[in-house]
């Protein structure tokens, strides 16, 4: 671990001035793939994700679901802390070690989120980010992953990296690979559960593959971009 974090260092040293270009590839080169992997998970949806999701909203009540939300949010704010000093935003990684601080103590190991209505606010930073915020892979391309549903491939190759040295782990449950997966799943899950009931509208469209595509490929904008992309310019359209 402590290897795996000096070489992060020394990449961001490497590459902190370096000047990174688009954040996502306007192709879709696996969209074969994706559109397969897309079906096989609508089915999976529908048969299997949706009524266990539906199970979770309906008898598990809402204080319990909100406290399990906030303690798997909480899980993930040391990685936070240490994507966003990595991408140099020292007011940003002070504010989720308050927030990381204060729900672990104050609100009993995060099931109570304290920070939000103390002015903290939650903000998502992870590998994939910073890998573009370092200017490697500029290029991010969209890709969907089975039952796990839409990545970008920046994201899926940080993400996987954030799950092997994120430090919460070892004090939360035994550090081999079944218990990582079981953390793992439980976010996923709760993740899920808060958009499920999206998939109706997503259905609707003329395209659900690729309304769901774009609207993801926003989403990582904005959170690579902190909520302000650049607008296009208008040289970028064509009037005539």
């Amino acid at each position: 671990m402590k290897t795996l974090f000096l070489s992060l260092l020394l990449l961001f040293s490497v590459s902190a001035f370096a000047d990174p270009g688009s954040p996502m590839n306007d192709k879709d080169p696996y969209e074969s793939y994706n559109r397969a992997v897309f079906a096989f998970n609508m089915g999976f949806n529908d048969a299997v994700g949706m009524p266990v999701a539906n199970a979770y909203q309906n008898y598990v009540p809402s204080p319990a679901r909100k406290g399990i939300s906030n303690f798997f949010q909480n899980l993930k704010e040391p990685l936070n802390v240490v994507n966003a000093l990595f991408q140099g935003k020292p007011k940003e990684a002070l504010s989720s070690f308050m927030r990381f601080s204060i729900n672990s103590t104050l609100g009993l190991a995060g099931l109570l989120d304290i920070a939000t209505p103390a002015k903290l606010k939650y903000q998502q930073e992870d590998l994939g980010q910073t890998l573009y915020k370092w200017g490697f892979w500029d290029k991010s391309s969209f890709i969907m992953m089975p039952i796990l549903g839409p990545y970008t491939t920046r994201e899926l190759v940080g993400g996987s990296i954030d799950s092997v040295y994120n430090p919460t782990y070892p004090y939360v449950i035994q550090t081999d690979l079944s218990g990582r997966a079981l953390l793992f799943v439980g976010s996923k899950f709760v993740d899920y559960t808060k958009v499920v009931n999206l998939t109706g509208e997503m259905k609707s469209q003329p395209d659900p593959y690729i309304f769901m595509r774009e609207s993801y490929m926003q989403y990582r904008m904005n959170l690579i971009y902190d909520g302000n992309p650049p607008q296009p310019k208008l040289d970028d359209f064509d009037f005539n």
